[in-house]
């Protein structure tokens, strides 16, 4: 409690490593245009993207320096495009925002809002050409790769400058083109990279110049994590804070295991374990029987224990095509578990 009886909200510090900047990309949430295979145009997210969207909040948090003592908040800048898909993916993050004209999507000129098969169909001609030199090609009235690369380098330049941590919530092509910058990717590699939906890319900057990097795709379809505790039963936690989180059979969980619960979802486990240990004999157990914490809460998404691999940077990536995480199951025993990519 502060002066007066105000209490005061908590804060993310930084401990550790605290001089580690990280750098966070993420293309918007599945958007009504992904959904039906159109390109281009300013749609709203659809109703997976929604999910995304809600899950960011808690994939990024998780993913910001551990709890100290609360004197140093993490400074996170959040940089949107001006396109309602981006902005709509994050807004329910918690930290200050800025919009980017530069962090547009490609301009697909007279091609946009078609299909892939609608171009080819309606423009041959650009189709192939398209398709014989993706990096060069420019849209009719639009743009080429070439040009959204020259368009981000202000972005770039300002993400060097940088000294927090950064959120770019953008385009495929033009996440592209910021990471081929930061990984050191050559140009004709670059309109194939694999930029998936749903998934947090974390590029750390590392001593020598270069930059590692992390992928988290996160699983929107799933709606709790479900974790084994010992003595039997499951902990059930949702990644939106212990807000709905309530205990059933008389236990009880400590302070510490609920800041834990809040802040770090990957903690469950332990929280679990320490859960089962002190139900038994707590005096707030009416029995021996286990506890078991469950958060109701629909929309929650999992983080893997481990970062998936890079997916592939050749030419076998399918035209028009996201790829996606791969359904993953997450137990008491995820540290070891990784994620995959389906085609």
């Amino acid at each position: 409690m502060g002066t007066g009886g105000e209490s005061k909200k908590p804060t993310i510090c930084k401990a550790g490593m605290t001089s580690v900047r990280k750098i966070w990309l993420s293309r918007h949430g599945e958007s009504e245009y992904n959904q039906k295979g159109l390109i281009g145009g300013n749609s709203s997210l659809s109703s997976r993207g929604e999910r995304y969207s809600r899950a960011l909040r808690e994939a990024l948090i998780a993913r910001l320096p551990q709890i100290c003592s609360q004197e140093e908040p993490v400074s996170v800048a959040v940089w949107t495009s001006t396109l309602k898909r981006t902005i709509e993916t994050a807004r329910f993050l918690p930290f200050p925002k800025l919009r980017w004209k530069a962090l547009d999507e490609i301009d697909a000129g007279i091609c946009d809002g078609m299909t892939y098969e609608q171009i080819a169909d309606k423009y041959p001609q650009e189709y192939e050409m398209r398709k014989k030199d993706k990096l060069r090609y420019r849209y009719p009235s639009g743009e080429s790769y070439m040009d959204v690369i020259q368009r981000v380098e202000p972005v770039i330049i300002e993400l060097e400058r940088e000294r927090e941590c950064v959120l770019v919530v953008a385009h495929q092509a033009v996440l592209r083109a910021v990471y081929a910058y930061f990984m050191n990717v050559p140009p004709e590699d670059i309109p194939r990279l694999s930029m998936p939906l749903h998934t947090l890319i974390e590029l750390t900057p590392m001593p020598d110049g270069t930059m590692s990097e992390q992928r988290f795709p996160v699983d929107i379809d799933r709606d709790f994590l479900t974790t084994e505790i010992l003595g039997g039963g499951t902990a059930c936690v949702g990644l939106e804070g212990v807000e709905g989180i309530r205990c059933v059979g008389g236990g009880s969980i400590d302070a510490e295991d609920r800041r834990a619960l809040e802040r770090f979802p990957s903690s469950a486990p332990a929280a679990a374990e320490s859960l089962a240990a002190s139900t038994s004999s707590s005096p707030l157990s009416s029995s021996n029987g286990m506890a078991t914490c469950v958060h109701e809460l629909v929309g929650s998404m999992v983080l893997p224990a481990s970062p998936a691999p890079p997916p592939p940077t050749e030419g076998n990536v399918m035209e028009g095509t996201d790829l996606e995480p791969a359904e993953m199951t997450v137990t008491a025993a995820a540290a070891a578990g990784e994620a995959s990519y389906n085609c």
